[in-house]
């Protein structure tokens, strides 16, 4: 009994150091290829190209596309990178930003990111801008400007690329 028990032990256990070391390389796609990640950066650099000549200060404090401010929302911004290239995100839950808003007394612009659609062949992600400020014991989120990212599947890729930025406004 014990010779059988010990050589199932025995055959068993080449498996358990191979498991963690395959999912690991299977494992979730890096930070850059997720789909929020490329929509993210996507809208940032192509609002900055739009918008980023305008003085939009008179709206409460400037915003700096280099270094912007984005609502956190479990399953969306968990595993996104903080920085692409030159341009930086601050990912803000919401007592984070009352909390910034207090500080700064004006409203400033932050992103917030909208769940994925499928659109027959496509994907799409908006990507939308608010102005937020706290008042009266209340958060307000004001609806800006918007970034609508499509993606497609590339065959030979295998993989969705960006097929289309259009920018939208109020």
């Amino acid at each position: 009994m014990y010779v059988l028990l010990r050589s199932v032990v025995l055959s068993i256990l080449p498996f358990l150091f191979v498991l963690p070391v395959y999912t690991q390389e299977k494992g979730a796609p890096a930070k850059e290829e997720n789909l929020y990640s490329k929509a993210l950066f996507a809208s940032i650099i192509e609002m900055e190209k739009s918008f980023g000549h305008s003085d939009d200060s008179y709206l409460g404090i400037r915003t700096d596309y280099h270094h912007m401010l984005v609502k956190k929302d479990t399953g969306i911004t968990d595993d996104l990178p903080e920085q692409f290239g030159e341009y930086r995100v601050e990912y803000l839950d919401t007592q984070n930003l009352i909390a910034r808003c207090k500080e700064l007394r004006k409203p400033f612009s932050i992103l917030k990111i909208q769940p994925m659609k499928s659109e027959g062949a496509r994907l799409r992600i908006q990507v939308t801008v608010y102005w937020a400020e706290y008042k009266k014991s209340r958060l307000n989120l004001a609806l800006s400007d918007w970034s609508d990212v499509e993606f497609r599947y590339d065959c030979e890729t295998q993989s969705f690329v960006i097929s289309n930025v259009k920018l939208g406004g109020i």
